[in-house]
């Protein structure tokens, strides 16, 4: 009997040891027998940023819906992370957030996220990935798909490694190699259409480095400045690991900000909030600036496709890569991963995988529904911004602007838009109508004590 009409479940490999390759590998090895990720780049035994991960440099943050299902797939994950001197966080109060021209009002939230830099993230998940008993871990290229005409489904990869080329069989392939994803190419290699690419140019670049705080004392684990149009800078100081601030200045649409010691803190100094130059400019830089480009939000629609071979799924960055600013990639991929998780546990999947590409880019194209949207809707407030416009931009923009602001002084406006944001509520929460009568109700006076 063939295999997979059967529902047997033998090997999986997963292409990329991302946050996204990692953690489809942590669920799928409740789900096969045993799991082989490839990942091109030689993973380190420290924390270290690599290439594959170019944004390993900069400031991440892991959202509270991201880290509540990393909590549940590594149980004790975020108190190792802590206890190595990762930061938890309050989103509303330990967190100082110039945003649209104001200052967001400090409260409560019960919001809780993470900081701590990107690699020591994904290092941390990688050690509890591969300490699993039926996962390993190869240091290879992905070259090509292995294709089984008779069948048409893929059925395994050939890679490039260090000793040679080999090929790999496998009941299921899962592309998680980032934005750079080769799946397009491969498919059209195979005879198989590659998917509708939709983009909405940003331009970010950043700028990042370590400092070693000053003394003083600071009201906040996190600084973070966003711009609001026409201005293009933004900022982000963070407390990390090992008693560090980690520094991003940026700049959209061809805002750049320096790498020299003067340009740079020039740079922060023009701000539209004096904060960020004054914390940076007394405190001892520990590393080189370094930069990352991102060009566009990119979405592929593999959901769109008619014709699309069993065996291979995409996820992650390779699937949809969304503008950094708003640190909802790595939650994006958790999500993408408990669906695949549930998928995998439906009755009628573990009978018959046939069709299961189509399902499950269904699914995960609804979950990136929302996050693109709240990405796109704000970077659309740039006329540099290319991509299609939703007709309804203008009012949208004038109605979460007036949200925005009373933010500044409102606490329940406030945290609706950080459950959103944080992944926890759905974006339409910020159209419930008591908000909507607080949003678009009278203005605080001019020169009212902010709470």
């Amino acid at each position: 009997m063939d295999p997979q009409s059967s529902g047997a479940r033998t090997h999986v490999i997963i292409v990329g040891a991302g946050v996204a390759g990692l953690l489809a590998a942590r669920v799928l090895s409740n789900h096969f027998e045993s799991v082989t990720i490839i990942e091109r780049d030689a993973l380190t035994a420290q924390p270290e940023p690599r290439k594959g991960v170019p944004q390993g440099h900069h400031v991440h943050g892991l959202l509270a819906k991201g880290q509540e299902i990393l909590a549940q797939l590594f149980p004790g994950l975020i108190s190792a992370l802590n206890a190595g001197g990762g930061v938890s966080v309050d989103m509303g109060n330990d967190c100082r957030w110039h945003h649209h021209g104001v200052w967001k009002i400090r409260f409560h939230s019960g919001i809780e996220g993470m900081l701590c830099t990107r690699p020591y993230l994904e290092w941390h998940i990688t050690k509890r990935v591969t300490a699993l008993n039926n996962v390993r871990l190869i240091n290879a290229t992905v070259e090509r798909l292995l294709l089984d005409r008779a069948r048409g489904r893929i059925e395994g990869v050939e890679f490039c490694a260090p000793s040679g080329n080999a090929t790999l069989l496998a009941d299921l392939v899962l592309d998680a190699s980032g934005r750079g994803s080769r799946t397009p190419q491969w498919l059209n290699a195979v005879g198989c259409a590659a998917p509708d690419q939709t983009t909405v140019n940003v331009d970010v670049l950043y700028a990042s480095r370590f400092y070693r705080p000053w003394p003083g004392k600071w009201d906040w684990k996190a600084l973070l400045v966003s711009p609001v149009a026409p201005s293009r800078r933004l900022a982000s100081v963070v407390v990390v690991e090992r008693n560090r601030w980690l520094v991003t200045l940026g700049g959209l649409h061809g805002e750049r900000p320096p790498t020299d010691e003067a340009g740079y803190l020039e740079y922060a100094r023009g701000l539209d909030i004096p904060e960020v130059y004054q914390a940076i400019v007394g405190a001892e830089p520990l590393s080189p600036i370094i930069t990352h480009r991102f060009p566009s939000n990119m979405r592929r629609h593999y959901e769109r496709l008619g014709s699309f071979p069993d065996g291979l799924l995409v996820l992650g960055d390779a699937f949809c890569c969304f503008n950094p600013i708003y640190g909802q990639g790595m939650t994006v991929s958790a999500l993408q991963a408990v669906a695949l998780d549930e998928l995998m546990r439906n009755p009628a999947a573990r009978r018959n995988s046939f069709g299961l590409p189509r399902r499950f880019h269904d699914t995960i194209a609804k979950i990136v529904d929302a996050p693109w949207q709240l990405t796109t809707w704000e970077d659309f407030r740039y006329k540099e911004a290319l991509g299609k416009r939703p007709a309804a931009m203008a009012l949208l923009h004038w109605y979460t602007g007036r949200m925005f602001e009373k933010s500044s002084y409102d606490a329940s406006v406030a945290g609706t838009f950080y459950r959103v944001m944080h992944m926890i509520d759905a974006p339409w929460s910020i159209f419930h109508p008591s908000i909507i009568w607080k949003t678009i109700g009278r203005r605080r006076a001019p020169g009212s004590k902010q709470t």
